[in-house]
């Protein structure tokens, strides 16, 4: 068993779980290392302070790869690796658009009156906008974080709910298509939601809602997931949750319910909390 950071370390996460030391490791490297390269990336495609980029600069059809910085002040820091490109085009790519000066002094206008400095041309050039992260298997972390903070504070009585198989099985194969690709609700919520929530109404959408925030380098982003709960409507939430909210575009009421965290997993009594508060609240 090892610690598990949720959310992951490199975005603002802290340790909350065990968890096999398989599954940890083969997560951090085909989930979490996806979804902080896609949060980064949007980041410096957003010009944000404090975000980078290893791109490539072409001029000409010349390439030379580098980095971009844009540090706290948003100024562009521009790095090229030339000795990391092709010789070639690289040379063509820096003679073409820093090309050498020969610098007069006052002694060229004294030795010739008529001496005029002669202007140089500013070039420009391309940066490529690089995406490397799969933009799917960033979407399965955001599930993965949230199915894990809920575990984290329900514990093993949550998992009796078959409804998270399908859940388990996403996330295990990121590659396949077993849920709809729609897992959260697109709502800036208060901060003193951030946690454990459960949807009431619209009957369509009743789920357990997990509200978390990510942490960057450049800023920090709100994610509220749904996670089925042990009664209908299951994982036809994902399907109602596109419909209803992503399809017809018209605004509805949506009723939630935070739920207080504080001690679930030390009370006696609260081995079953999630099916408790799922029927106190939900099925009420």
């Amino acid at each position: 068993m090892t610690l598990e950071n949720i959310p992951p370390k490199s975005l603002g996460g802290k340790v909350r779980a065990l968890t096999c030391k398989k599954c940890n490791s083969v997560a951090g490297h085909t989930l979490d290392n996806h979804l902080l390269k896609r949060l980064t990336e949007i980041d410096f495609h957003s010009f944000l302070p404090n975000s980078q980029s290893n791109t490539t600069f072409s001029h000409k059809g010349n390439k030379v790869n580098g980095r971009v910085n844009i540090d706290n002040k948003r100024t562009f820091i521009i790095n090229l690796d030339t000795l990391g490109s092709n010789p070639k085009e690289s040379e063509k790519f820096m003679s073409n658009v820093f090309p050498p000066r020969t610098i007069y002094g006052p002694i060229h206008k004294f030795l010739n009156p008529d001496f005029i400095e002669p202007e140089y041309k500013t070039e420009s050039f391309e940066i490529k906008k690089e995406e490397r992260s799969d933009e799917k298997r960033a979407e399965i972390a955001l599930l993965r974080i949230a199915y894990l903070y809920a575990f984290s504070l329900f514990g093993n009585g949550f998992l009796i709910n078959g409804y998270l198989f399908k859940v388990r099985e996403q996330i295990q194969k990121p590659d396949e298509k077993i849920l709809n690709p729609v897992y959260w609700i697109k709502y800036e919520f208060p901060e003193n939601m951030i946690g454990l929530n459960i949807i009431k109404q619209p009957k369509e959408l009743q789920s357990f809602l997990i509200i978390f925030n990510l942490e960057t380098s450049s800023t920090k982003r709100q994610f509220a997931i749904c996670l089925p709960g042990p009664t209908e409507p299951g994982i036809e939430v994902y399907e109602n949750i596109q419909k209803l909210l992503c399809e017809e575009g018209e605004s509805i009421d949506v009723d939630i319910e935070h739920i207080d965290e504080k001690d679930l997993l030390t009370q006696k009594g609260y081995e079953f909390a999630a099916n408790y508060y799922w029927n106190k609240i939900a099925r009420a």
